[in-house]
């Protein structure tokens, strides 16, 4: 599963379909609409939305209650710890690796995310890189929605 199913099922479980594709217009994602049918643009949305985030772009939800910000927020903090714990040889093993050609060994284990992403879809790894790119992914989800919350003074 890539990492934008799992922000596309997290998104799909907190909110309706119909709040769903309205931000998806606003994030500007681009489906072939079919009027009068919501199962076949909620197909074809989904795709997109997926595509979407696979490239890295971001899935705004500005306008959102912060009772239902913080349950995602708390979904993508456990989703962040269960992929911590099921990447955290792959990631150690990558990260060393970088170390021995040369890396910098000062830089925080979290900002070599995308090297170690690139590192492991190099050399074989695809299934562990789509994972780390995941964890990359809700880490900058997670710490957009905590600066939101931080902003409407919901969190310290």
């Amino acid at each position: 599963m890539s990492h934008g199913k799992y922000q596309h099922k997290v998104l799909s479980n907190a909110y309706s379909r119909k709040h769903l594709m309205e931000q998806g217009k606003k994030n500007n994602i681009p489906w072939e609409e079919h009027t009068g049918h919501e199962g076949v643009n909620w197909m074809r949305f989904s795709g997109s939305a997926v595509n979407h985030l696979n490239q890295g772009k971001s899935f705004h939800m500005e306008d959102t209650d912060p009772n239902v910000l913080r349950q995602v927020l708390n979904h993508y903090t456990q989703m962040k710890e269960l992929h911590k714990q099921t990447m955290v040889p792959h990631v150690k093993a990558a990260l060393q690796k970088l170390h021995e050609n040369g890396g910098d060994k000062t830089k925080s284990h979290m900002d070599y995310l995308p090297e170690v992403y690139a590192h492991l879809d190099k050399n074989g790894g695809h299934y562990w890189s789509e994972k780390v790119h995941a964890l990359h992914s809700l880490n900058n989800h997670i710490e957009h929605m905590t600066t939101k919350l931080k902003d409407l003074g919901h969190i310290k």
